[in-house]
C-alpha cells in the first residue's frame, strides 16, 4: 500500500453536538468538511441503512476523525474494565505538550479518567493517561518531557 492521505478514523456518535464540541474544544480538532450521506450510498457502503451525517475533523497532527451520526442513534457499548478485553480499536493516542490543560478540559467536558493519576506526575519524563470521552471512546494523551 502507498498511503496518499492521512489516516481517518470514524466514530459513530449519539449526541453529535456534544461530541463535536468535545473534539473541537478539548482536542483542538477543526472541521474540514461535513456532508449528509444519502441512504443509497450509506447502504452500499454498509455504514447505515438510512444515511448519516459525516463530519470530518482534522486533528492538530493532520489526521482525521470522522463523527458519524445516523438518523437512529447507535447504542453505546459498555466500556470493559481493561482495554485489552475487547477486539477492535481500543483507543486513540494523541501526543501533546499540554497534558494537564487538555486533561482538565476533557474532565470539565464530561471525560472520565481511566488510568492512575500517578502516571501524570509532574516529575515524570514520560507522562500519559487514558480517559473516556463523553460517549465512552478511550483517548490516550502522551507527553514526553525533554
Amino acid at each position: 500500500m502507498r498511503q496518499t492521505m492521512p489516516l481517518e478514523v470514524g466514530i459513530p456518535v449519539v449526541d453529535l453536538d456534544r461530541m463535536y464540541a468535545f473534539y473541537t474544544q478539548v482536542l483542538s480538532c477543526t472541521e474540514a468538511r461535513r456532508a449528509d450521506i444519502p441512504g443509497e450510498l450509506s447502504r452500499g457502503l454498509g455504514v447505515a441503512p438510512d444515511g448519516y451525517i459525516n463530519i470530518w475533523l482534522k486533528t492538530p497532527g493532520n489526521e482525521v476523525i470522522k463523527l458519524v451520526r445516523p438518523p437512529v442513534a447507535p447504542q453505546i457499548p459498555a466500556t470493559p474494565e481493561w482495554m485489552s478485553n475487547r477486539t477492535g480499536i481500543a483507543y486513540l493516542t494523541f501526543y501533546c505538550d499540554d497534558l494537564d490543560t487538555t486533561l482538565a478540559a476533557a474532565e470539565a467536558a464530561g471525560a472520565v479518567l481511566k488510568s492512575e493519576r500517578a502516571l501524570i506526575a509532574a516529575d515524570r519524563p514520560l507522562r500519559l493517561c487514558f480517559f473516556a470521552d463523553p460517549e465512552g471512546n478511550i483517548i490516550e494523551l502522551v507527553e514526553v518531557k525533554n
